[in-house]
């Protein structure tokens, strides 16, 4: 696995309506792009922090062909299940996340990303499957994970912050998250195939 194939299966995460987005979309639309930029910031170092402890702990795994088989199982399962988890997830409510962010903005958006869930699952899949041996990349992804949520958070906010766009998001969370999920299910289908040919 590349570095942009890594980062393009972490974009299909990250557009996806969930905790991070929920807060960036209700903090433009209440303080603009500027108000939400603390918080950008916040989502972009919570998401390198989080990748960097799920890479070093499940680094330190074992490498023989059995722990290999069953991380990549594992990868399979939990992107499955985070597949399922965005599938199945209701319509954002932007501003009860907005209101969540007041006032401590950058560690709401740190706190926000680094237990997300779905980012967990995603980056601990990655880690047991496809970056299992990939020490370079393993290197590289906390960088590249704080780049790019800093990019899409702030490119959030700014579409966000238009309330034309805001409303057109909400008009279209179901489809997003569908093609996100299948998506996902793609990439366990692909590991899964790759592990018994």
């Amino acid at each position: 696995m590349t570095v942009r194939d890594f980062l393009l299966a972490y974009l299909a995460i990250l557009v996806t309506p969930g905790p991070n987005l929920l807060v960036v979309a209700g903090v433009a639309a209440l303080r603009g792009l500027r108000g939400a930029l603390p918080l950008c910031l916040g989502i972009a170092l919570g998401a390198g922090t989080l990748n960097a402890a799920m890479g070093a702990t499940l680094g330190a795994a074992p490498l023989t062909p059995d722990w290999s088989l069953a991380g990549r199982l594992l990868s399979a399962a939990m992107l499955l299940w985070v597949a399922f988890s965005i599938a199945r997830a209701q319509p954002p409510d932007a501003v009860r996340a907005a209101h969540r962010a007041q006032g401590a903005e950058f560690g709401a958006g740190f706190c926000t990303a680094v237990t997300n869930p779905i980012t967990a699952a995603f980056f601990a899949a990655q880690f047991l499957g496809p970056l299992s041996q990939g020490g370079d990349l393993r290197l590289l992804a906390p960088l590249a994970v704080a780049a790019t949520a800093l990019a899409v958070s702030l490119g959030c906010a700014a579409l966000l912050a238009q309330p034309a766009c805001q409303r057109a998001a909400l008009a279209w969370h179901r489809p997003i998250r569908l093609i996100a999920a299948i998506t996902l299910v793609l990439m366990a289908t692909s590991i899964l195939v790759s592990s018994f040919a």
